[in-house]
C-alpha cells in the first residue's frame, strides 16, 4: 500500500534565499560555495537572467529553494533506473526524456526536471516499487498565499490551519494565510504541440546579421485558456532559455542563430499552470541560394 506524503504548507515564509558575491569572487565560485558544484553556474544564470558568468561583487543572487533538491534527487533516481535498464525495449525514450530532464534542471526549471526525469525512470521500471512523489511549492510572501502543485507520484497531502486536503497527481492547491487549504483545481490540459515536427529541420535565409528565420511554432488549443507560455532554448549546455507569453496556440519567433533548439509550451487559466508539453525539438539551417550560370561565348 502506498504512504502518501504528507507537507505542511507553512504560509508565514521567508523570501526565496539569496547570497551575495564576494570580493574577486566568479559565478563559477559563487555555485561551488552555495552547491558544492561548479558546473551550477549555468543555473545561476537562468535563475538571475544574466548573459554571461560577469558579475560584480556585492550584487545579491536568488538561489533555488526545495524545488532543486527533489529535481536532483528525481534525477539521481532516474539516472540509476536508466543505467541498469540494458535491453528494455523502453531505454530509447527513457533516455531521451531523461535528457529533457538534464536541459531543464541546468536552465533552473526543476518542477519540469522532476516531471521528465520521474517519466524517464517509469519508462524502466514498470513493477518496480513506486516513485516517490514530484511536487512543487511557490510561496507569495506579499500576497500571503503558498501554491502546491503535484507533478507525478502519490496524493500529497497539505495541511493548514488544522485543515488536511489530499492533492493527487495533476491537481493544484491555493493556501492563504490564516486560512484552510481550499479544494484543489482539475488541471489545465497539456497543450499537444504541432509544428515544427520532432526533429524537423528547417532551412531560413540568412539576414544581414546571419540570422536565421522566422520560426513558427504551432500547437493544439486548450480549452479554459487565458495565456500560453513558450519556452525556447538551444540544444547547448547552460543555453538561455527565452519565454514568449501569447493568447493564440501559435507563436512566431524572431530569427535566431543556425543551430538545435528545443521548446515547450504550457497552458494558464484560472485553474492554473497547466505541465509543459512534451519537448520538441528542430534544427535550424541556412538556406543555400541557387547559382544559375548562363552559358556564354567564353570558355
Amino acid at each position: 500500500m502506498r504512504t502518501a506524503l504528507f507537507l505542511l504548507a507553512w504560509l508565514s515564509a521567508f523570501p526565496p534565499d539569496t547570497t551575495v558575491v564576494g570580493p574577486q569572487e566568479s559565478l563559477r565560485e559563487v555555485a561551488e560555495r552555495v552547491f558544492g558544484d561548479a558546473s551550477a553556474t549555468a543555473e545561476l544564470r537562468a535563475l538571475n537572467g544574466l548573459a554571461s558568468d560577469a558579475v560584480a561583487p556585492g550584487t545579491r543572487l536568488k538561489l533555488p529553494g526545495q524545488e532543486r533538491a527533489l529535481a536532483l534527487k528525481a534525477l539521481e533516481t532516474a539516472r540509476t533506473l536508466v543505467a541498469q535498464a540494458k535491453g528494455e525495449a523502453t531505454l530509447p525514450e527513457a533516455e531521451a526524456r531523461l535528457g529533457e530532464a538534464e536541459v531543464y534542471f541546468r536552465t533552473a526549471r526543476y518542477a519540469q526536471a522532476s516531471e521528465a526525469a520521474n517519466a524517464a525512470g517509469t519508462l524502466v521500471s514498470t513493477g518496480r516499487a513506486p516513485h516517490p512523489s514530484a511536487f512543487s511549492v511557490h510561496v507569495e510572501p506579499d500576497a500571503g498565499t503558498t501554491t502546491v502543485s503535484v507533478t507525478r507520484g502519490p496524493p500529497v497531502r497539505v495541511e493548514a490551519e488544522g485543515v488536511t486536503r489530499p492533492v493527487a497527481s495533476g491537481e493544484t492547491v491555493l493556501v492563504e494565510k490564516g486560512q484552510p487549504p481550499v479544494a484543489p483545481t482539475p488541471p489545465l490540459a497539456v497543450p499537444q504541440p504541432e509544428q515544427p515536427k520532432q526533429g524537423a529541420v528547417l532551412k531560413r535565409r540568412a539576414d544581414a546579421k546571419k540570422q536565421l528565420g522566422p520560426v513558427k511554432l504551432t500547437w493544439a488549443a486548450v480549452p479554459g485558456v487565458e495565456r500560453y507560455e513558450v519556452e525556447v532554448a538551444r540544444d547547448l549546455e547552460g543555453a538561455a532559455v527565452v519565454t514568449q507569453t501569447t493568447t493564440t496556440p501559435e507563436v512566431t519567433m524572431p530569427a535566431l542563430a543556425a543551430g538545435r533548439y528545443w521548446w515547450t509550451v504550457r497552458a494558464v487559466g484560472g485553474a492554473g499552470r497547466s505541465e509543459p508539453s512534451a519537448v520538441r525539438r528542430f534544427e535550424l539551417v541556412p538556406e543555400r541560394l541557387p547559382i544559375n550560370v548562363k552559358k556564354g561565348p567564353w570558355q
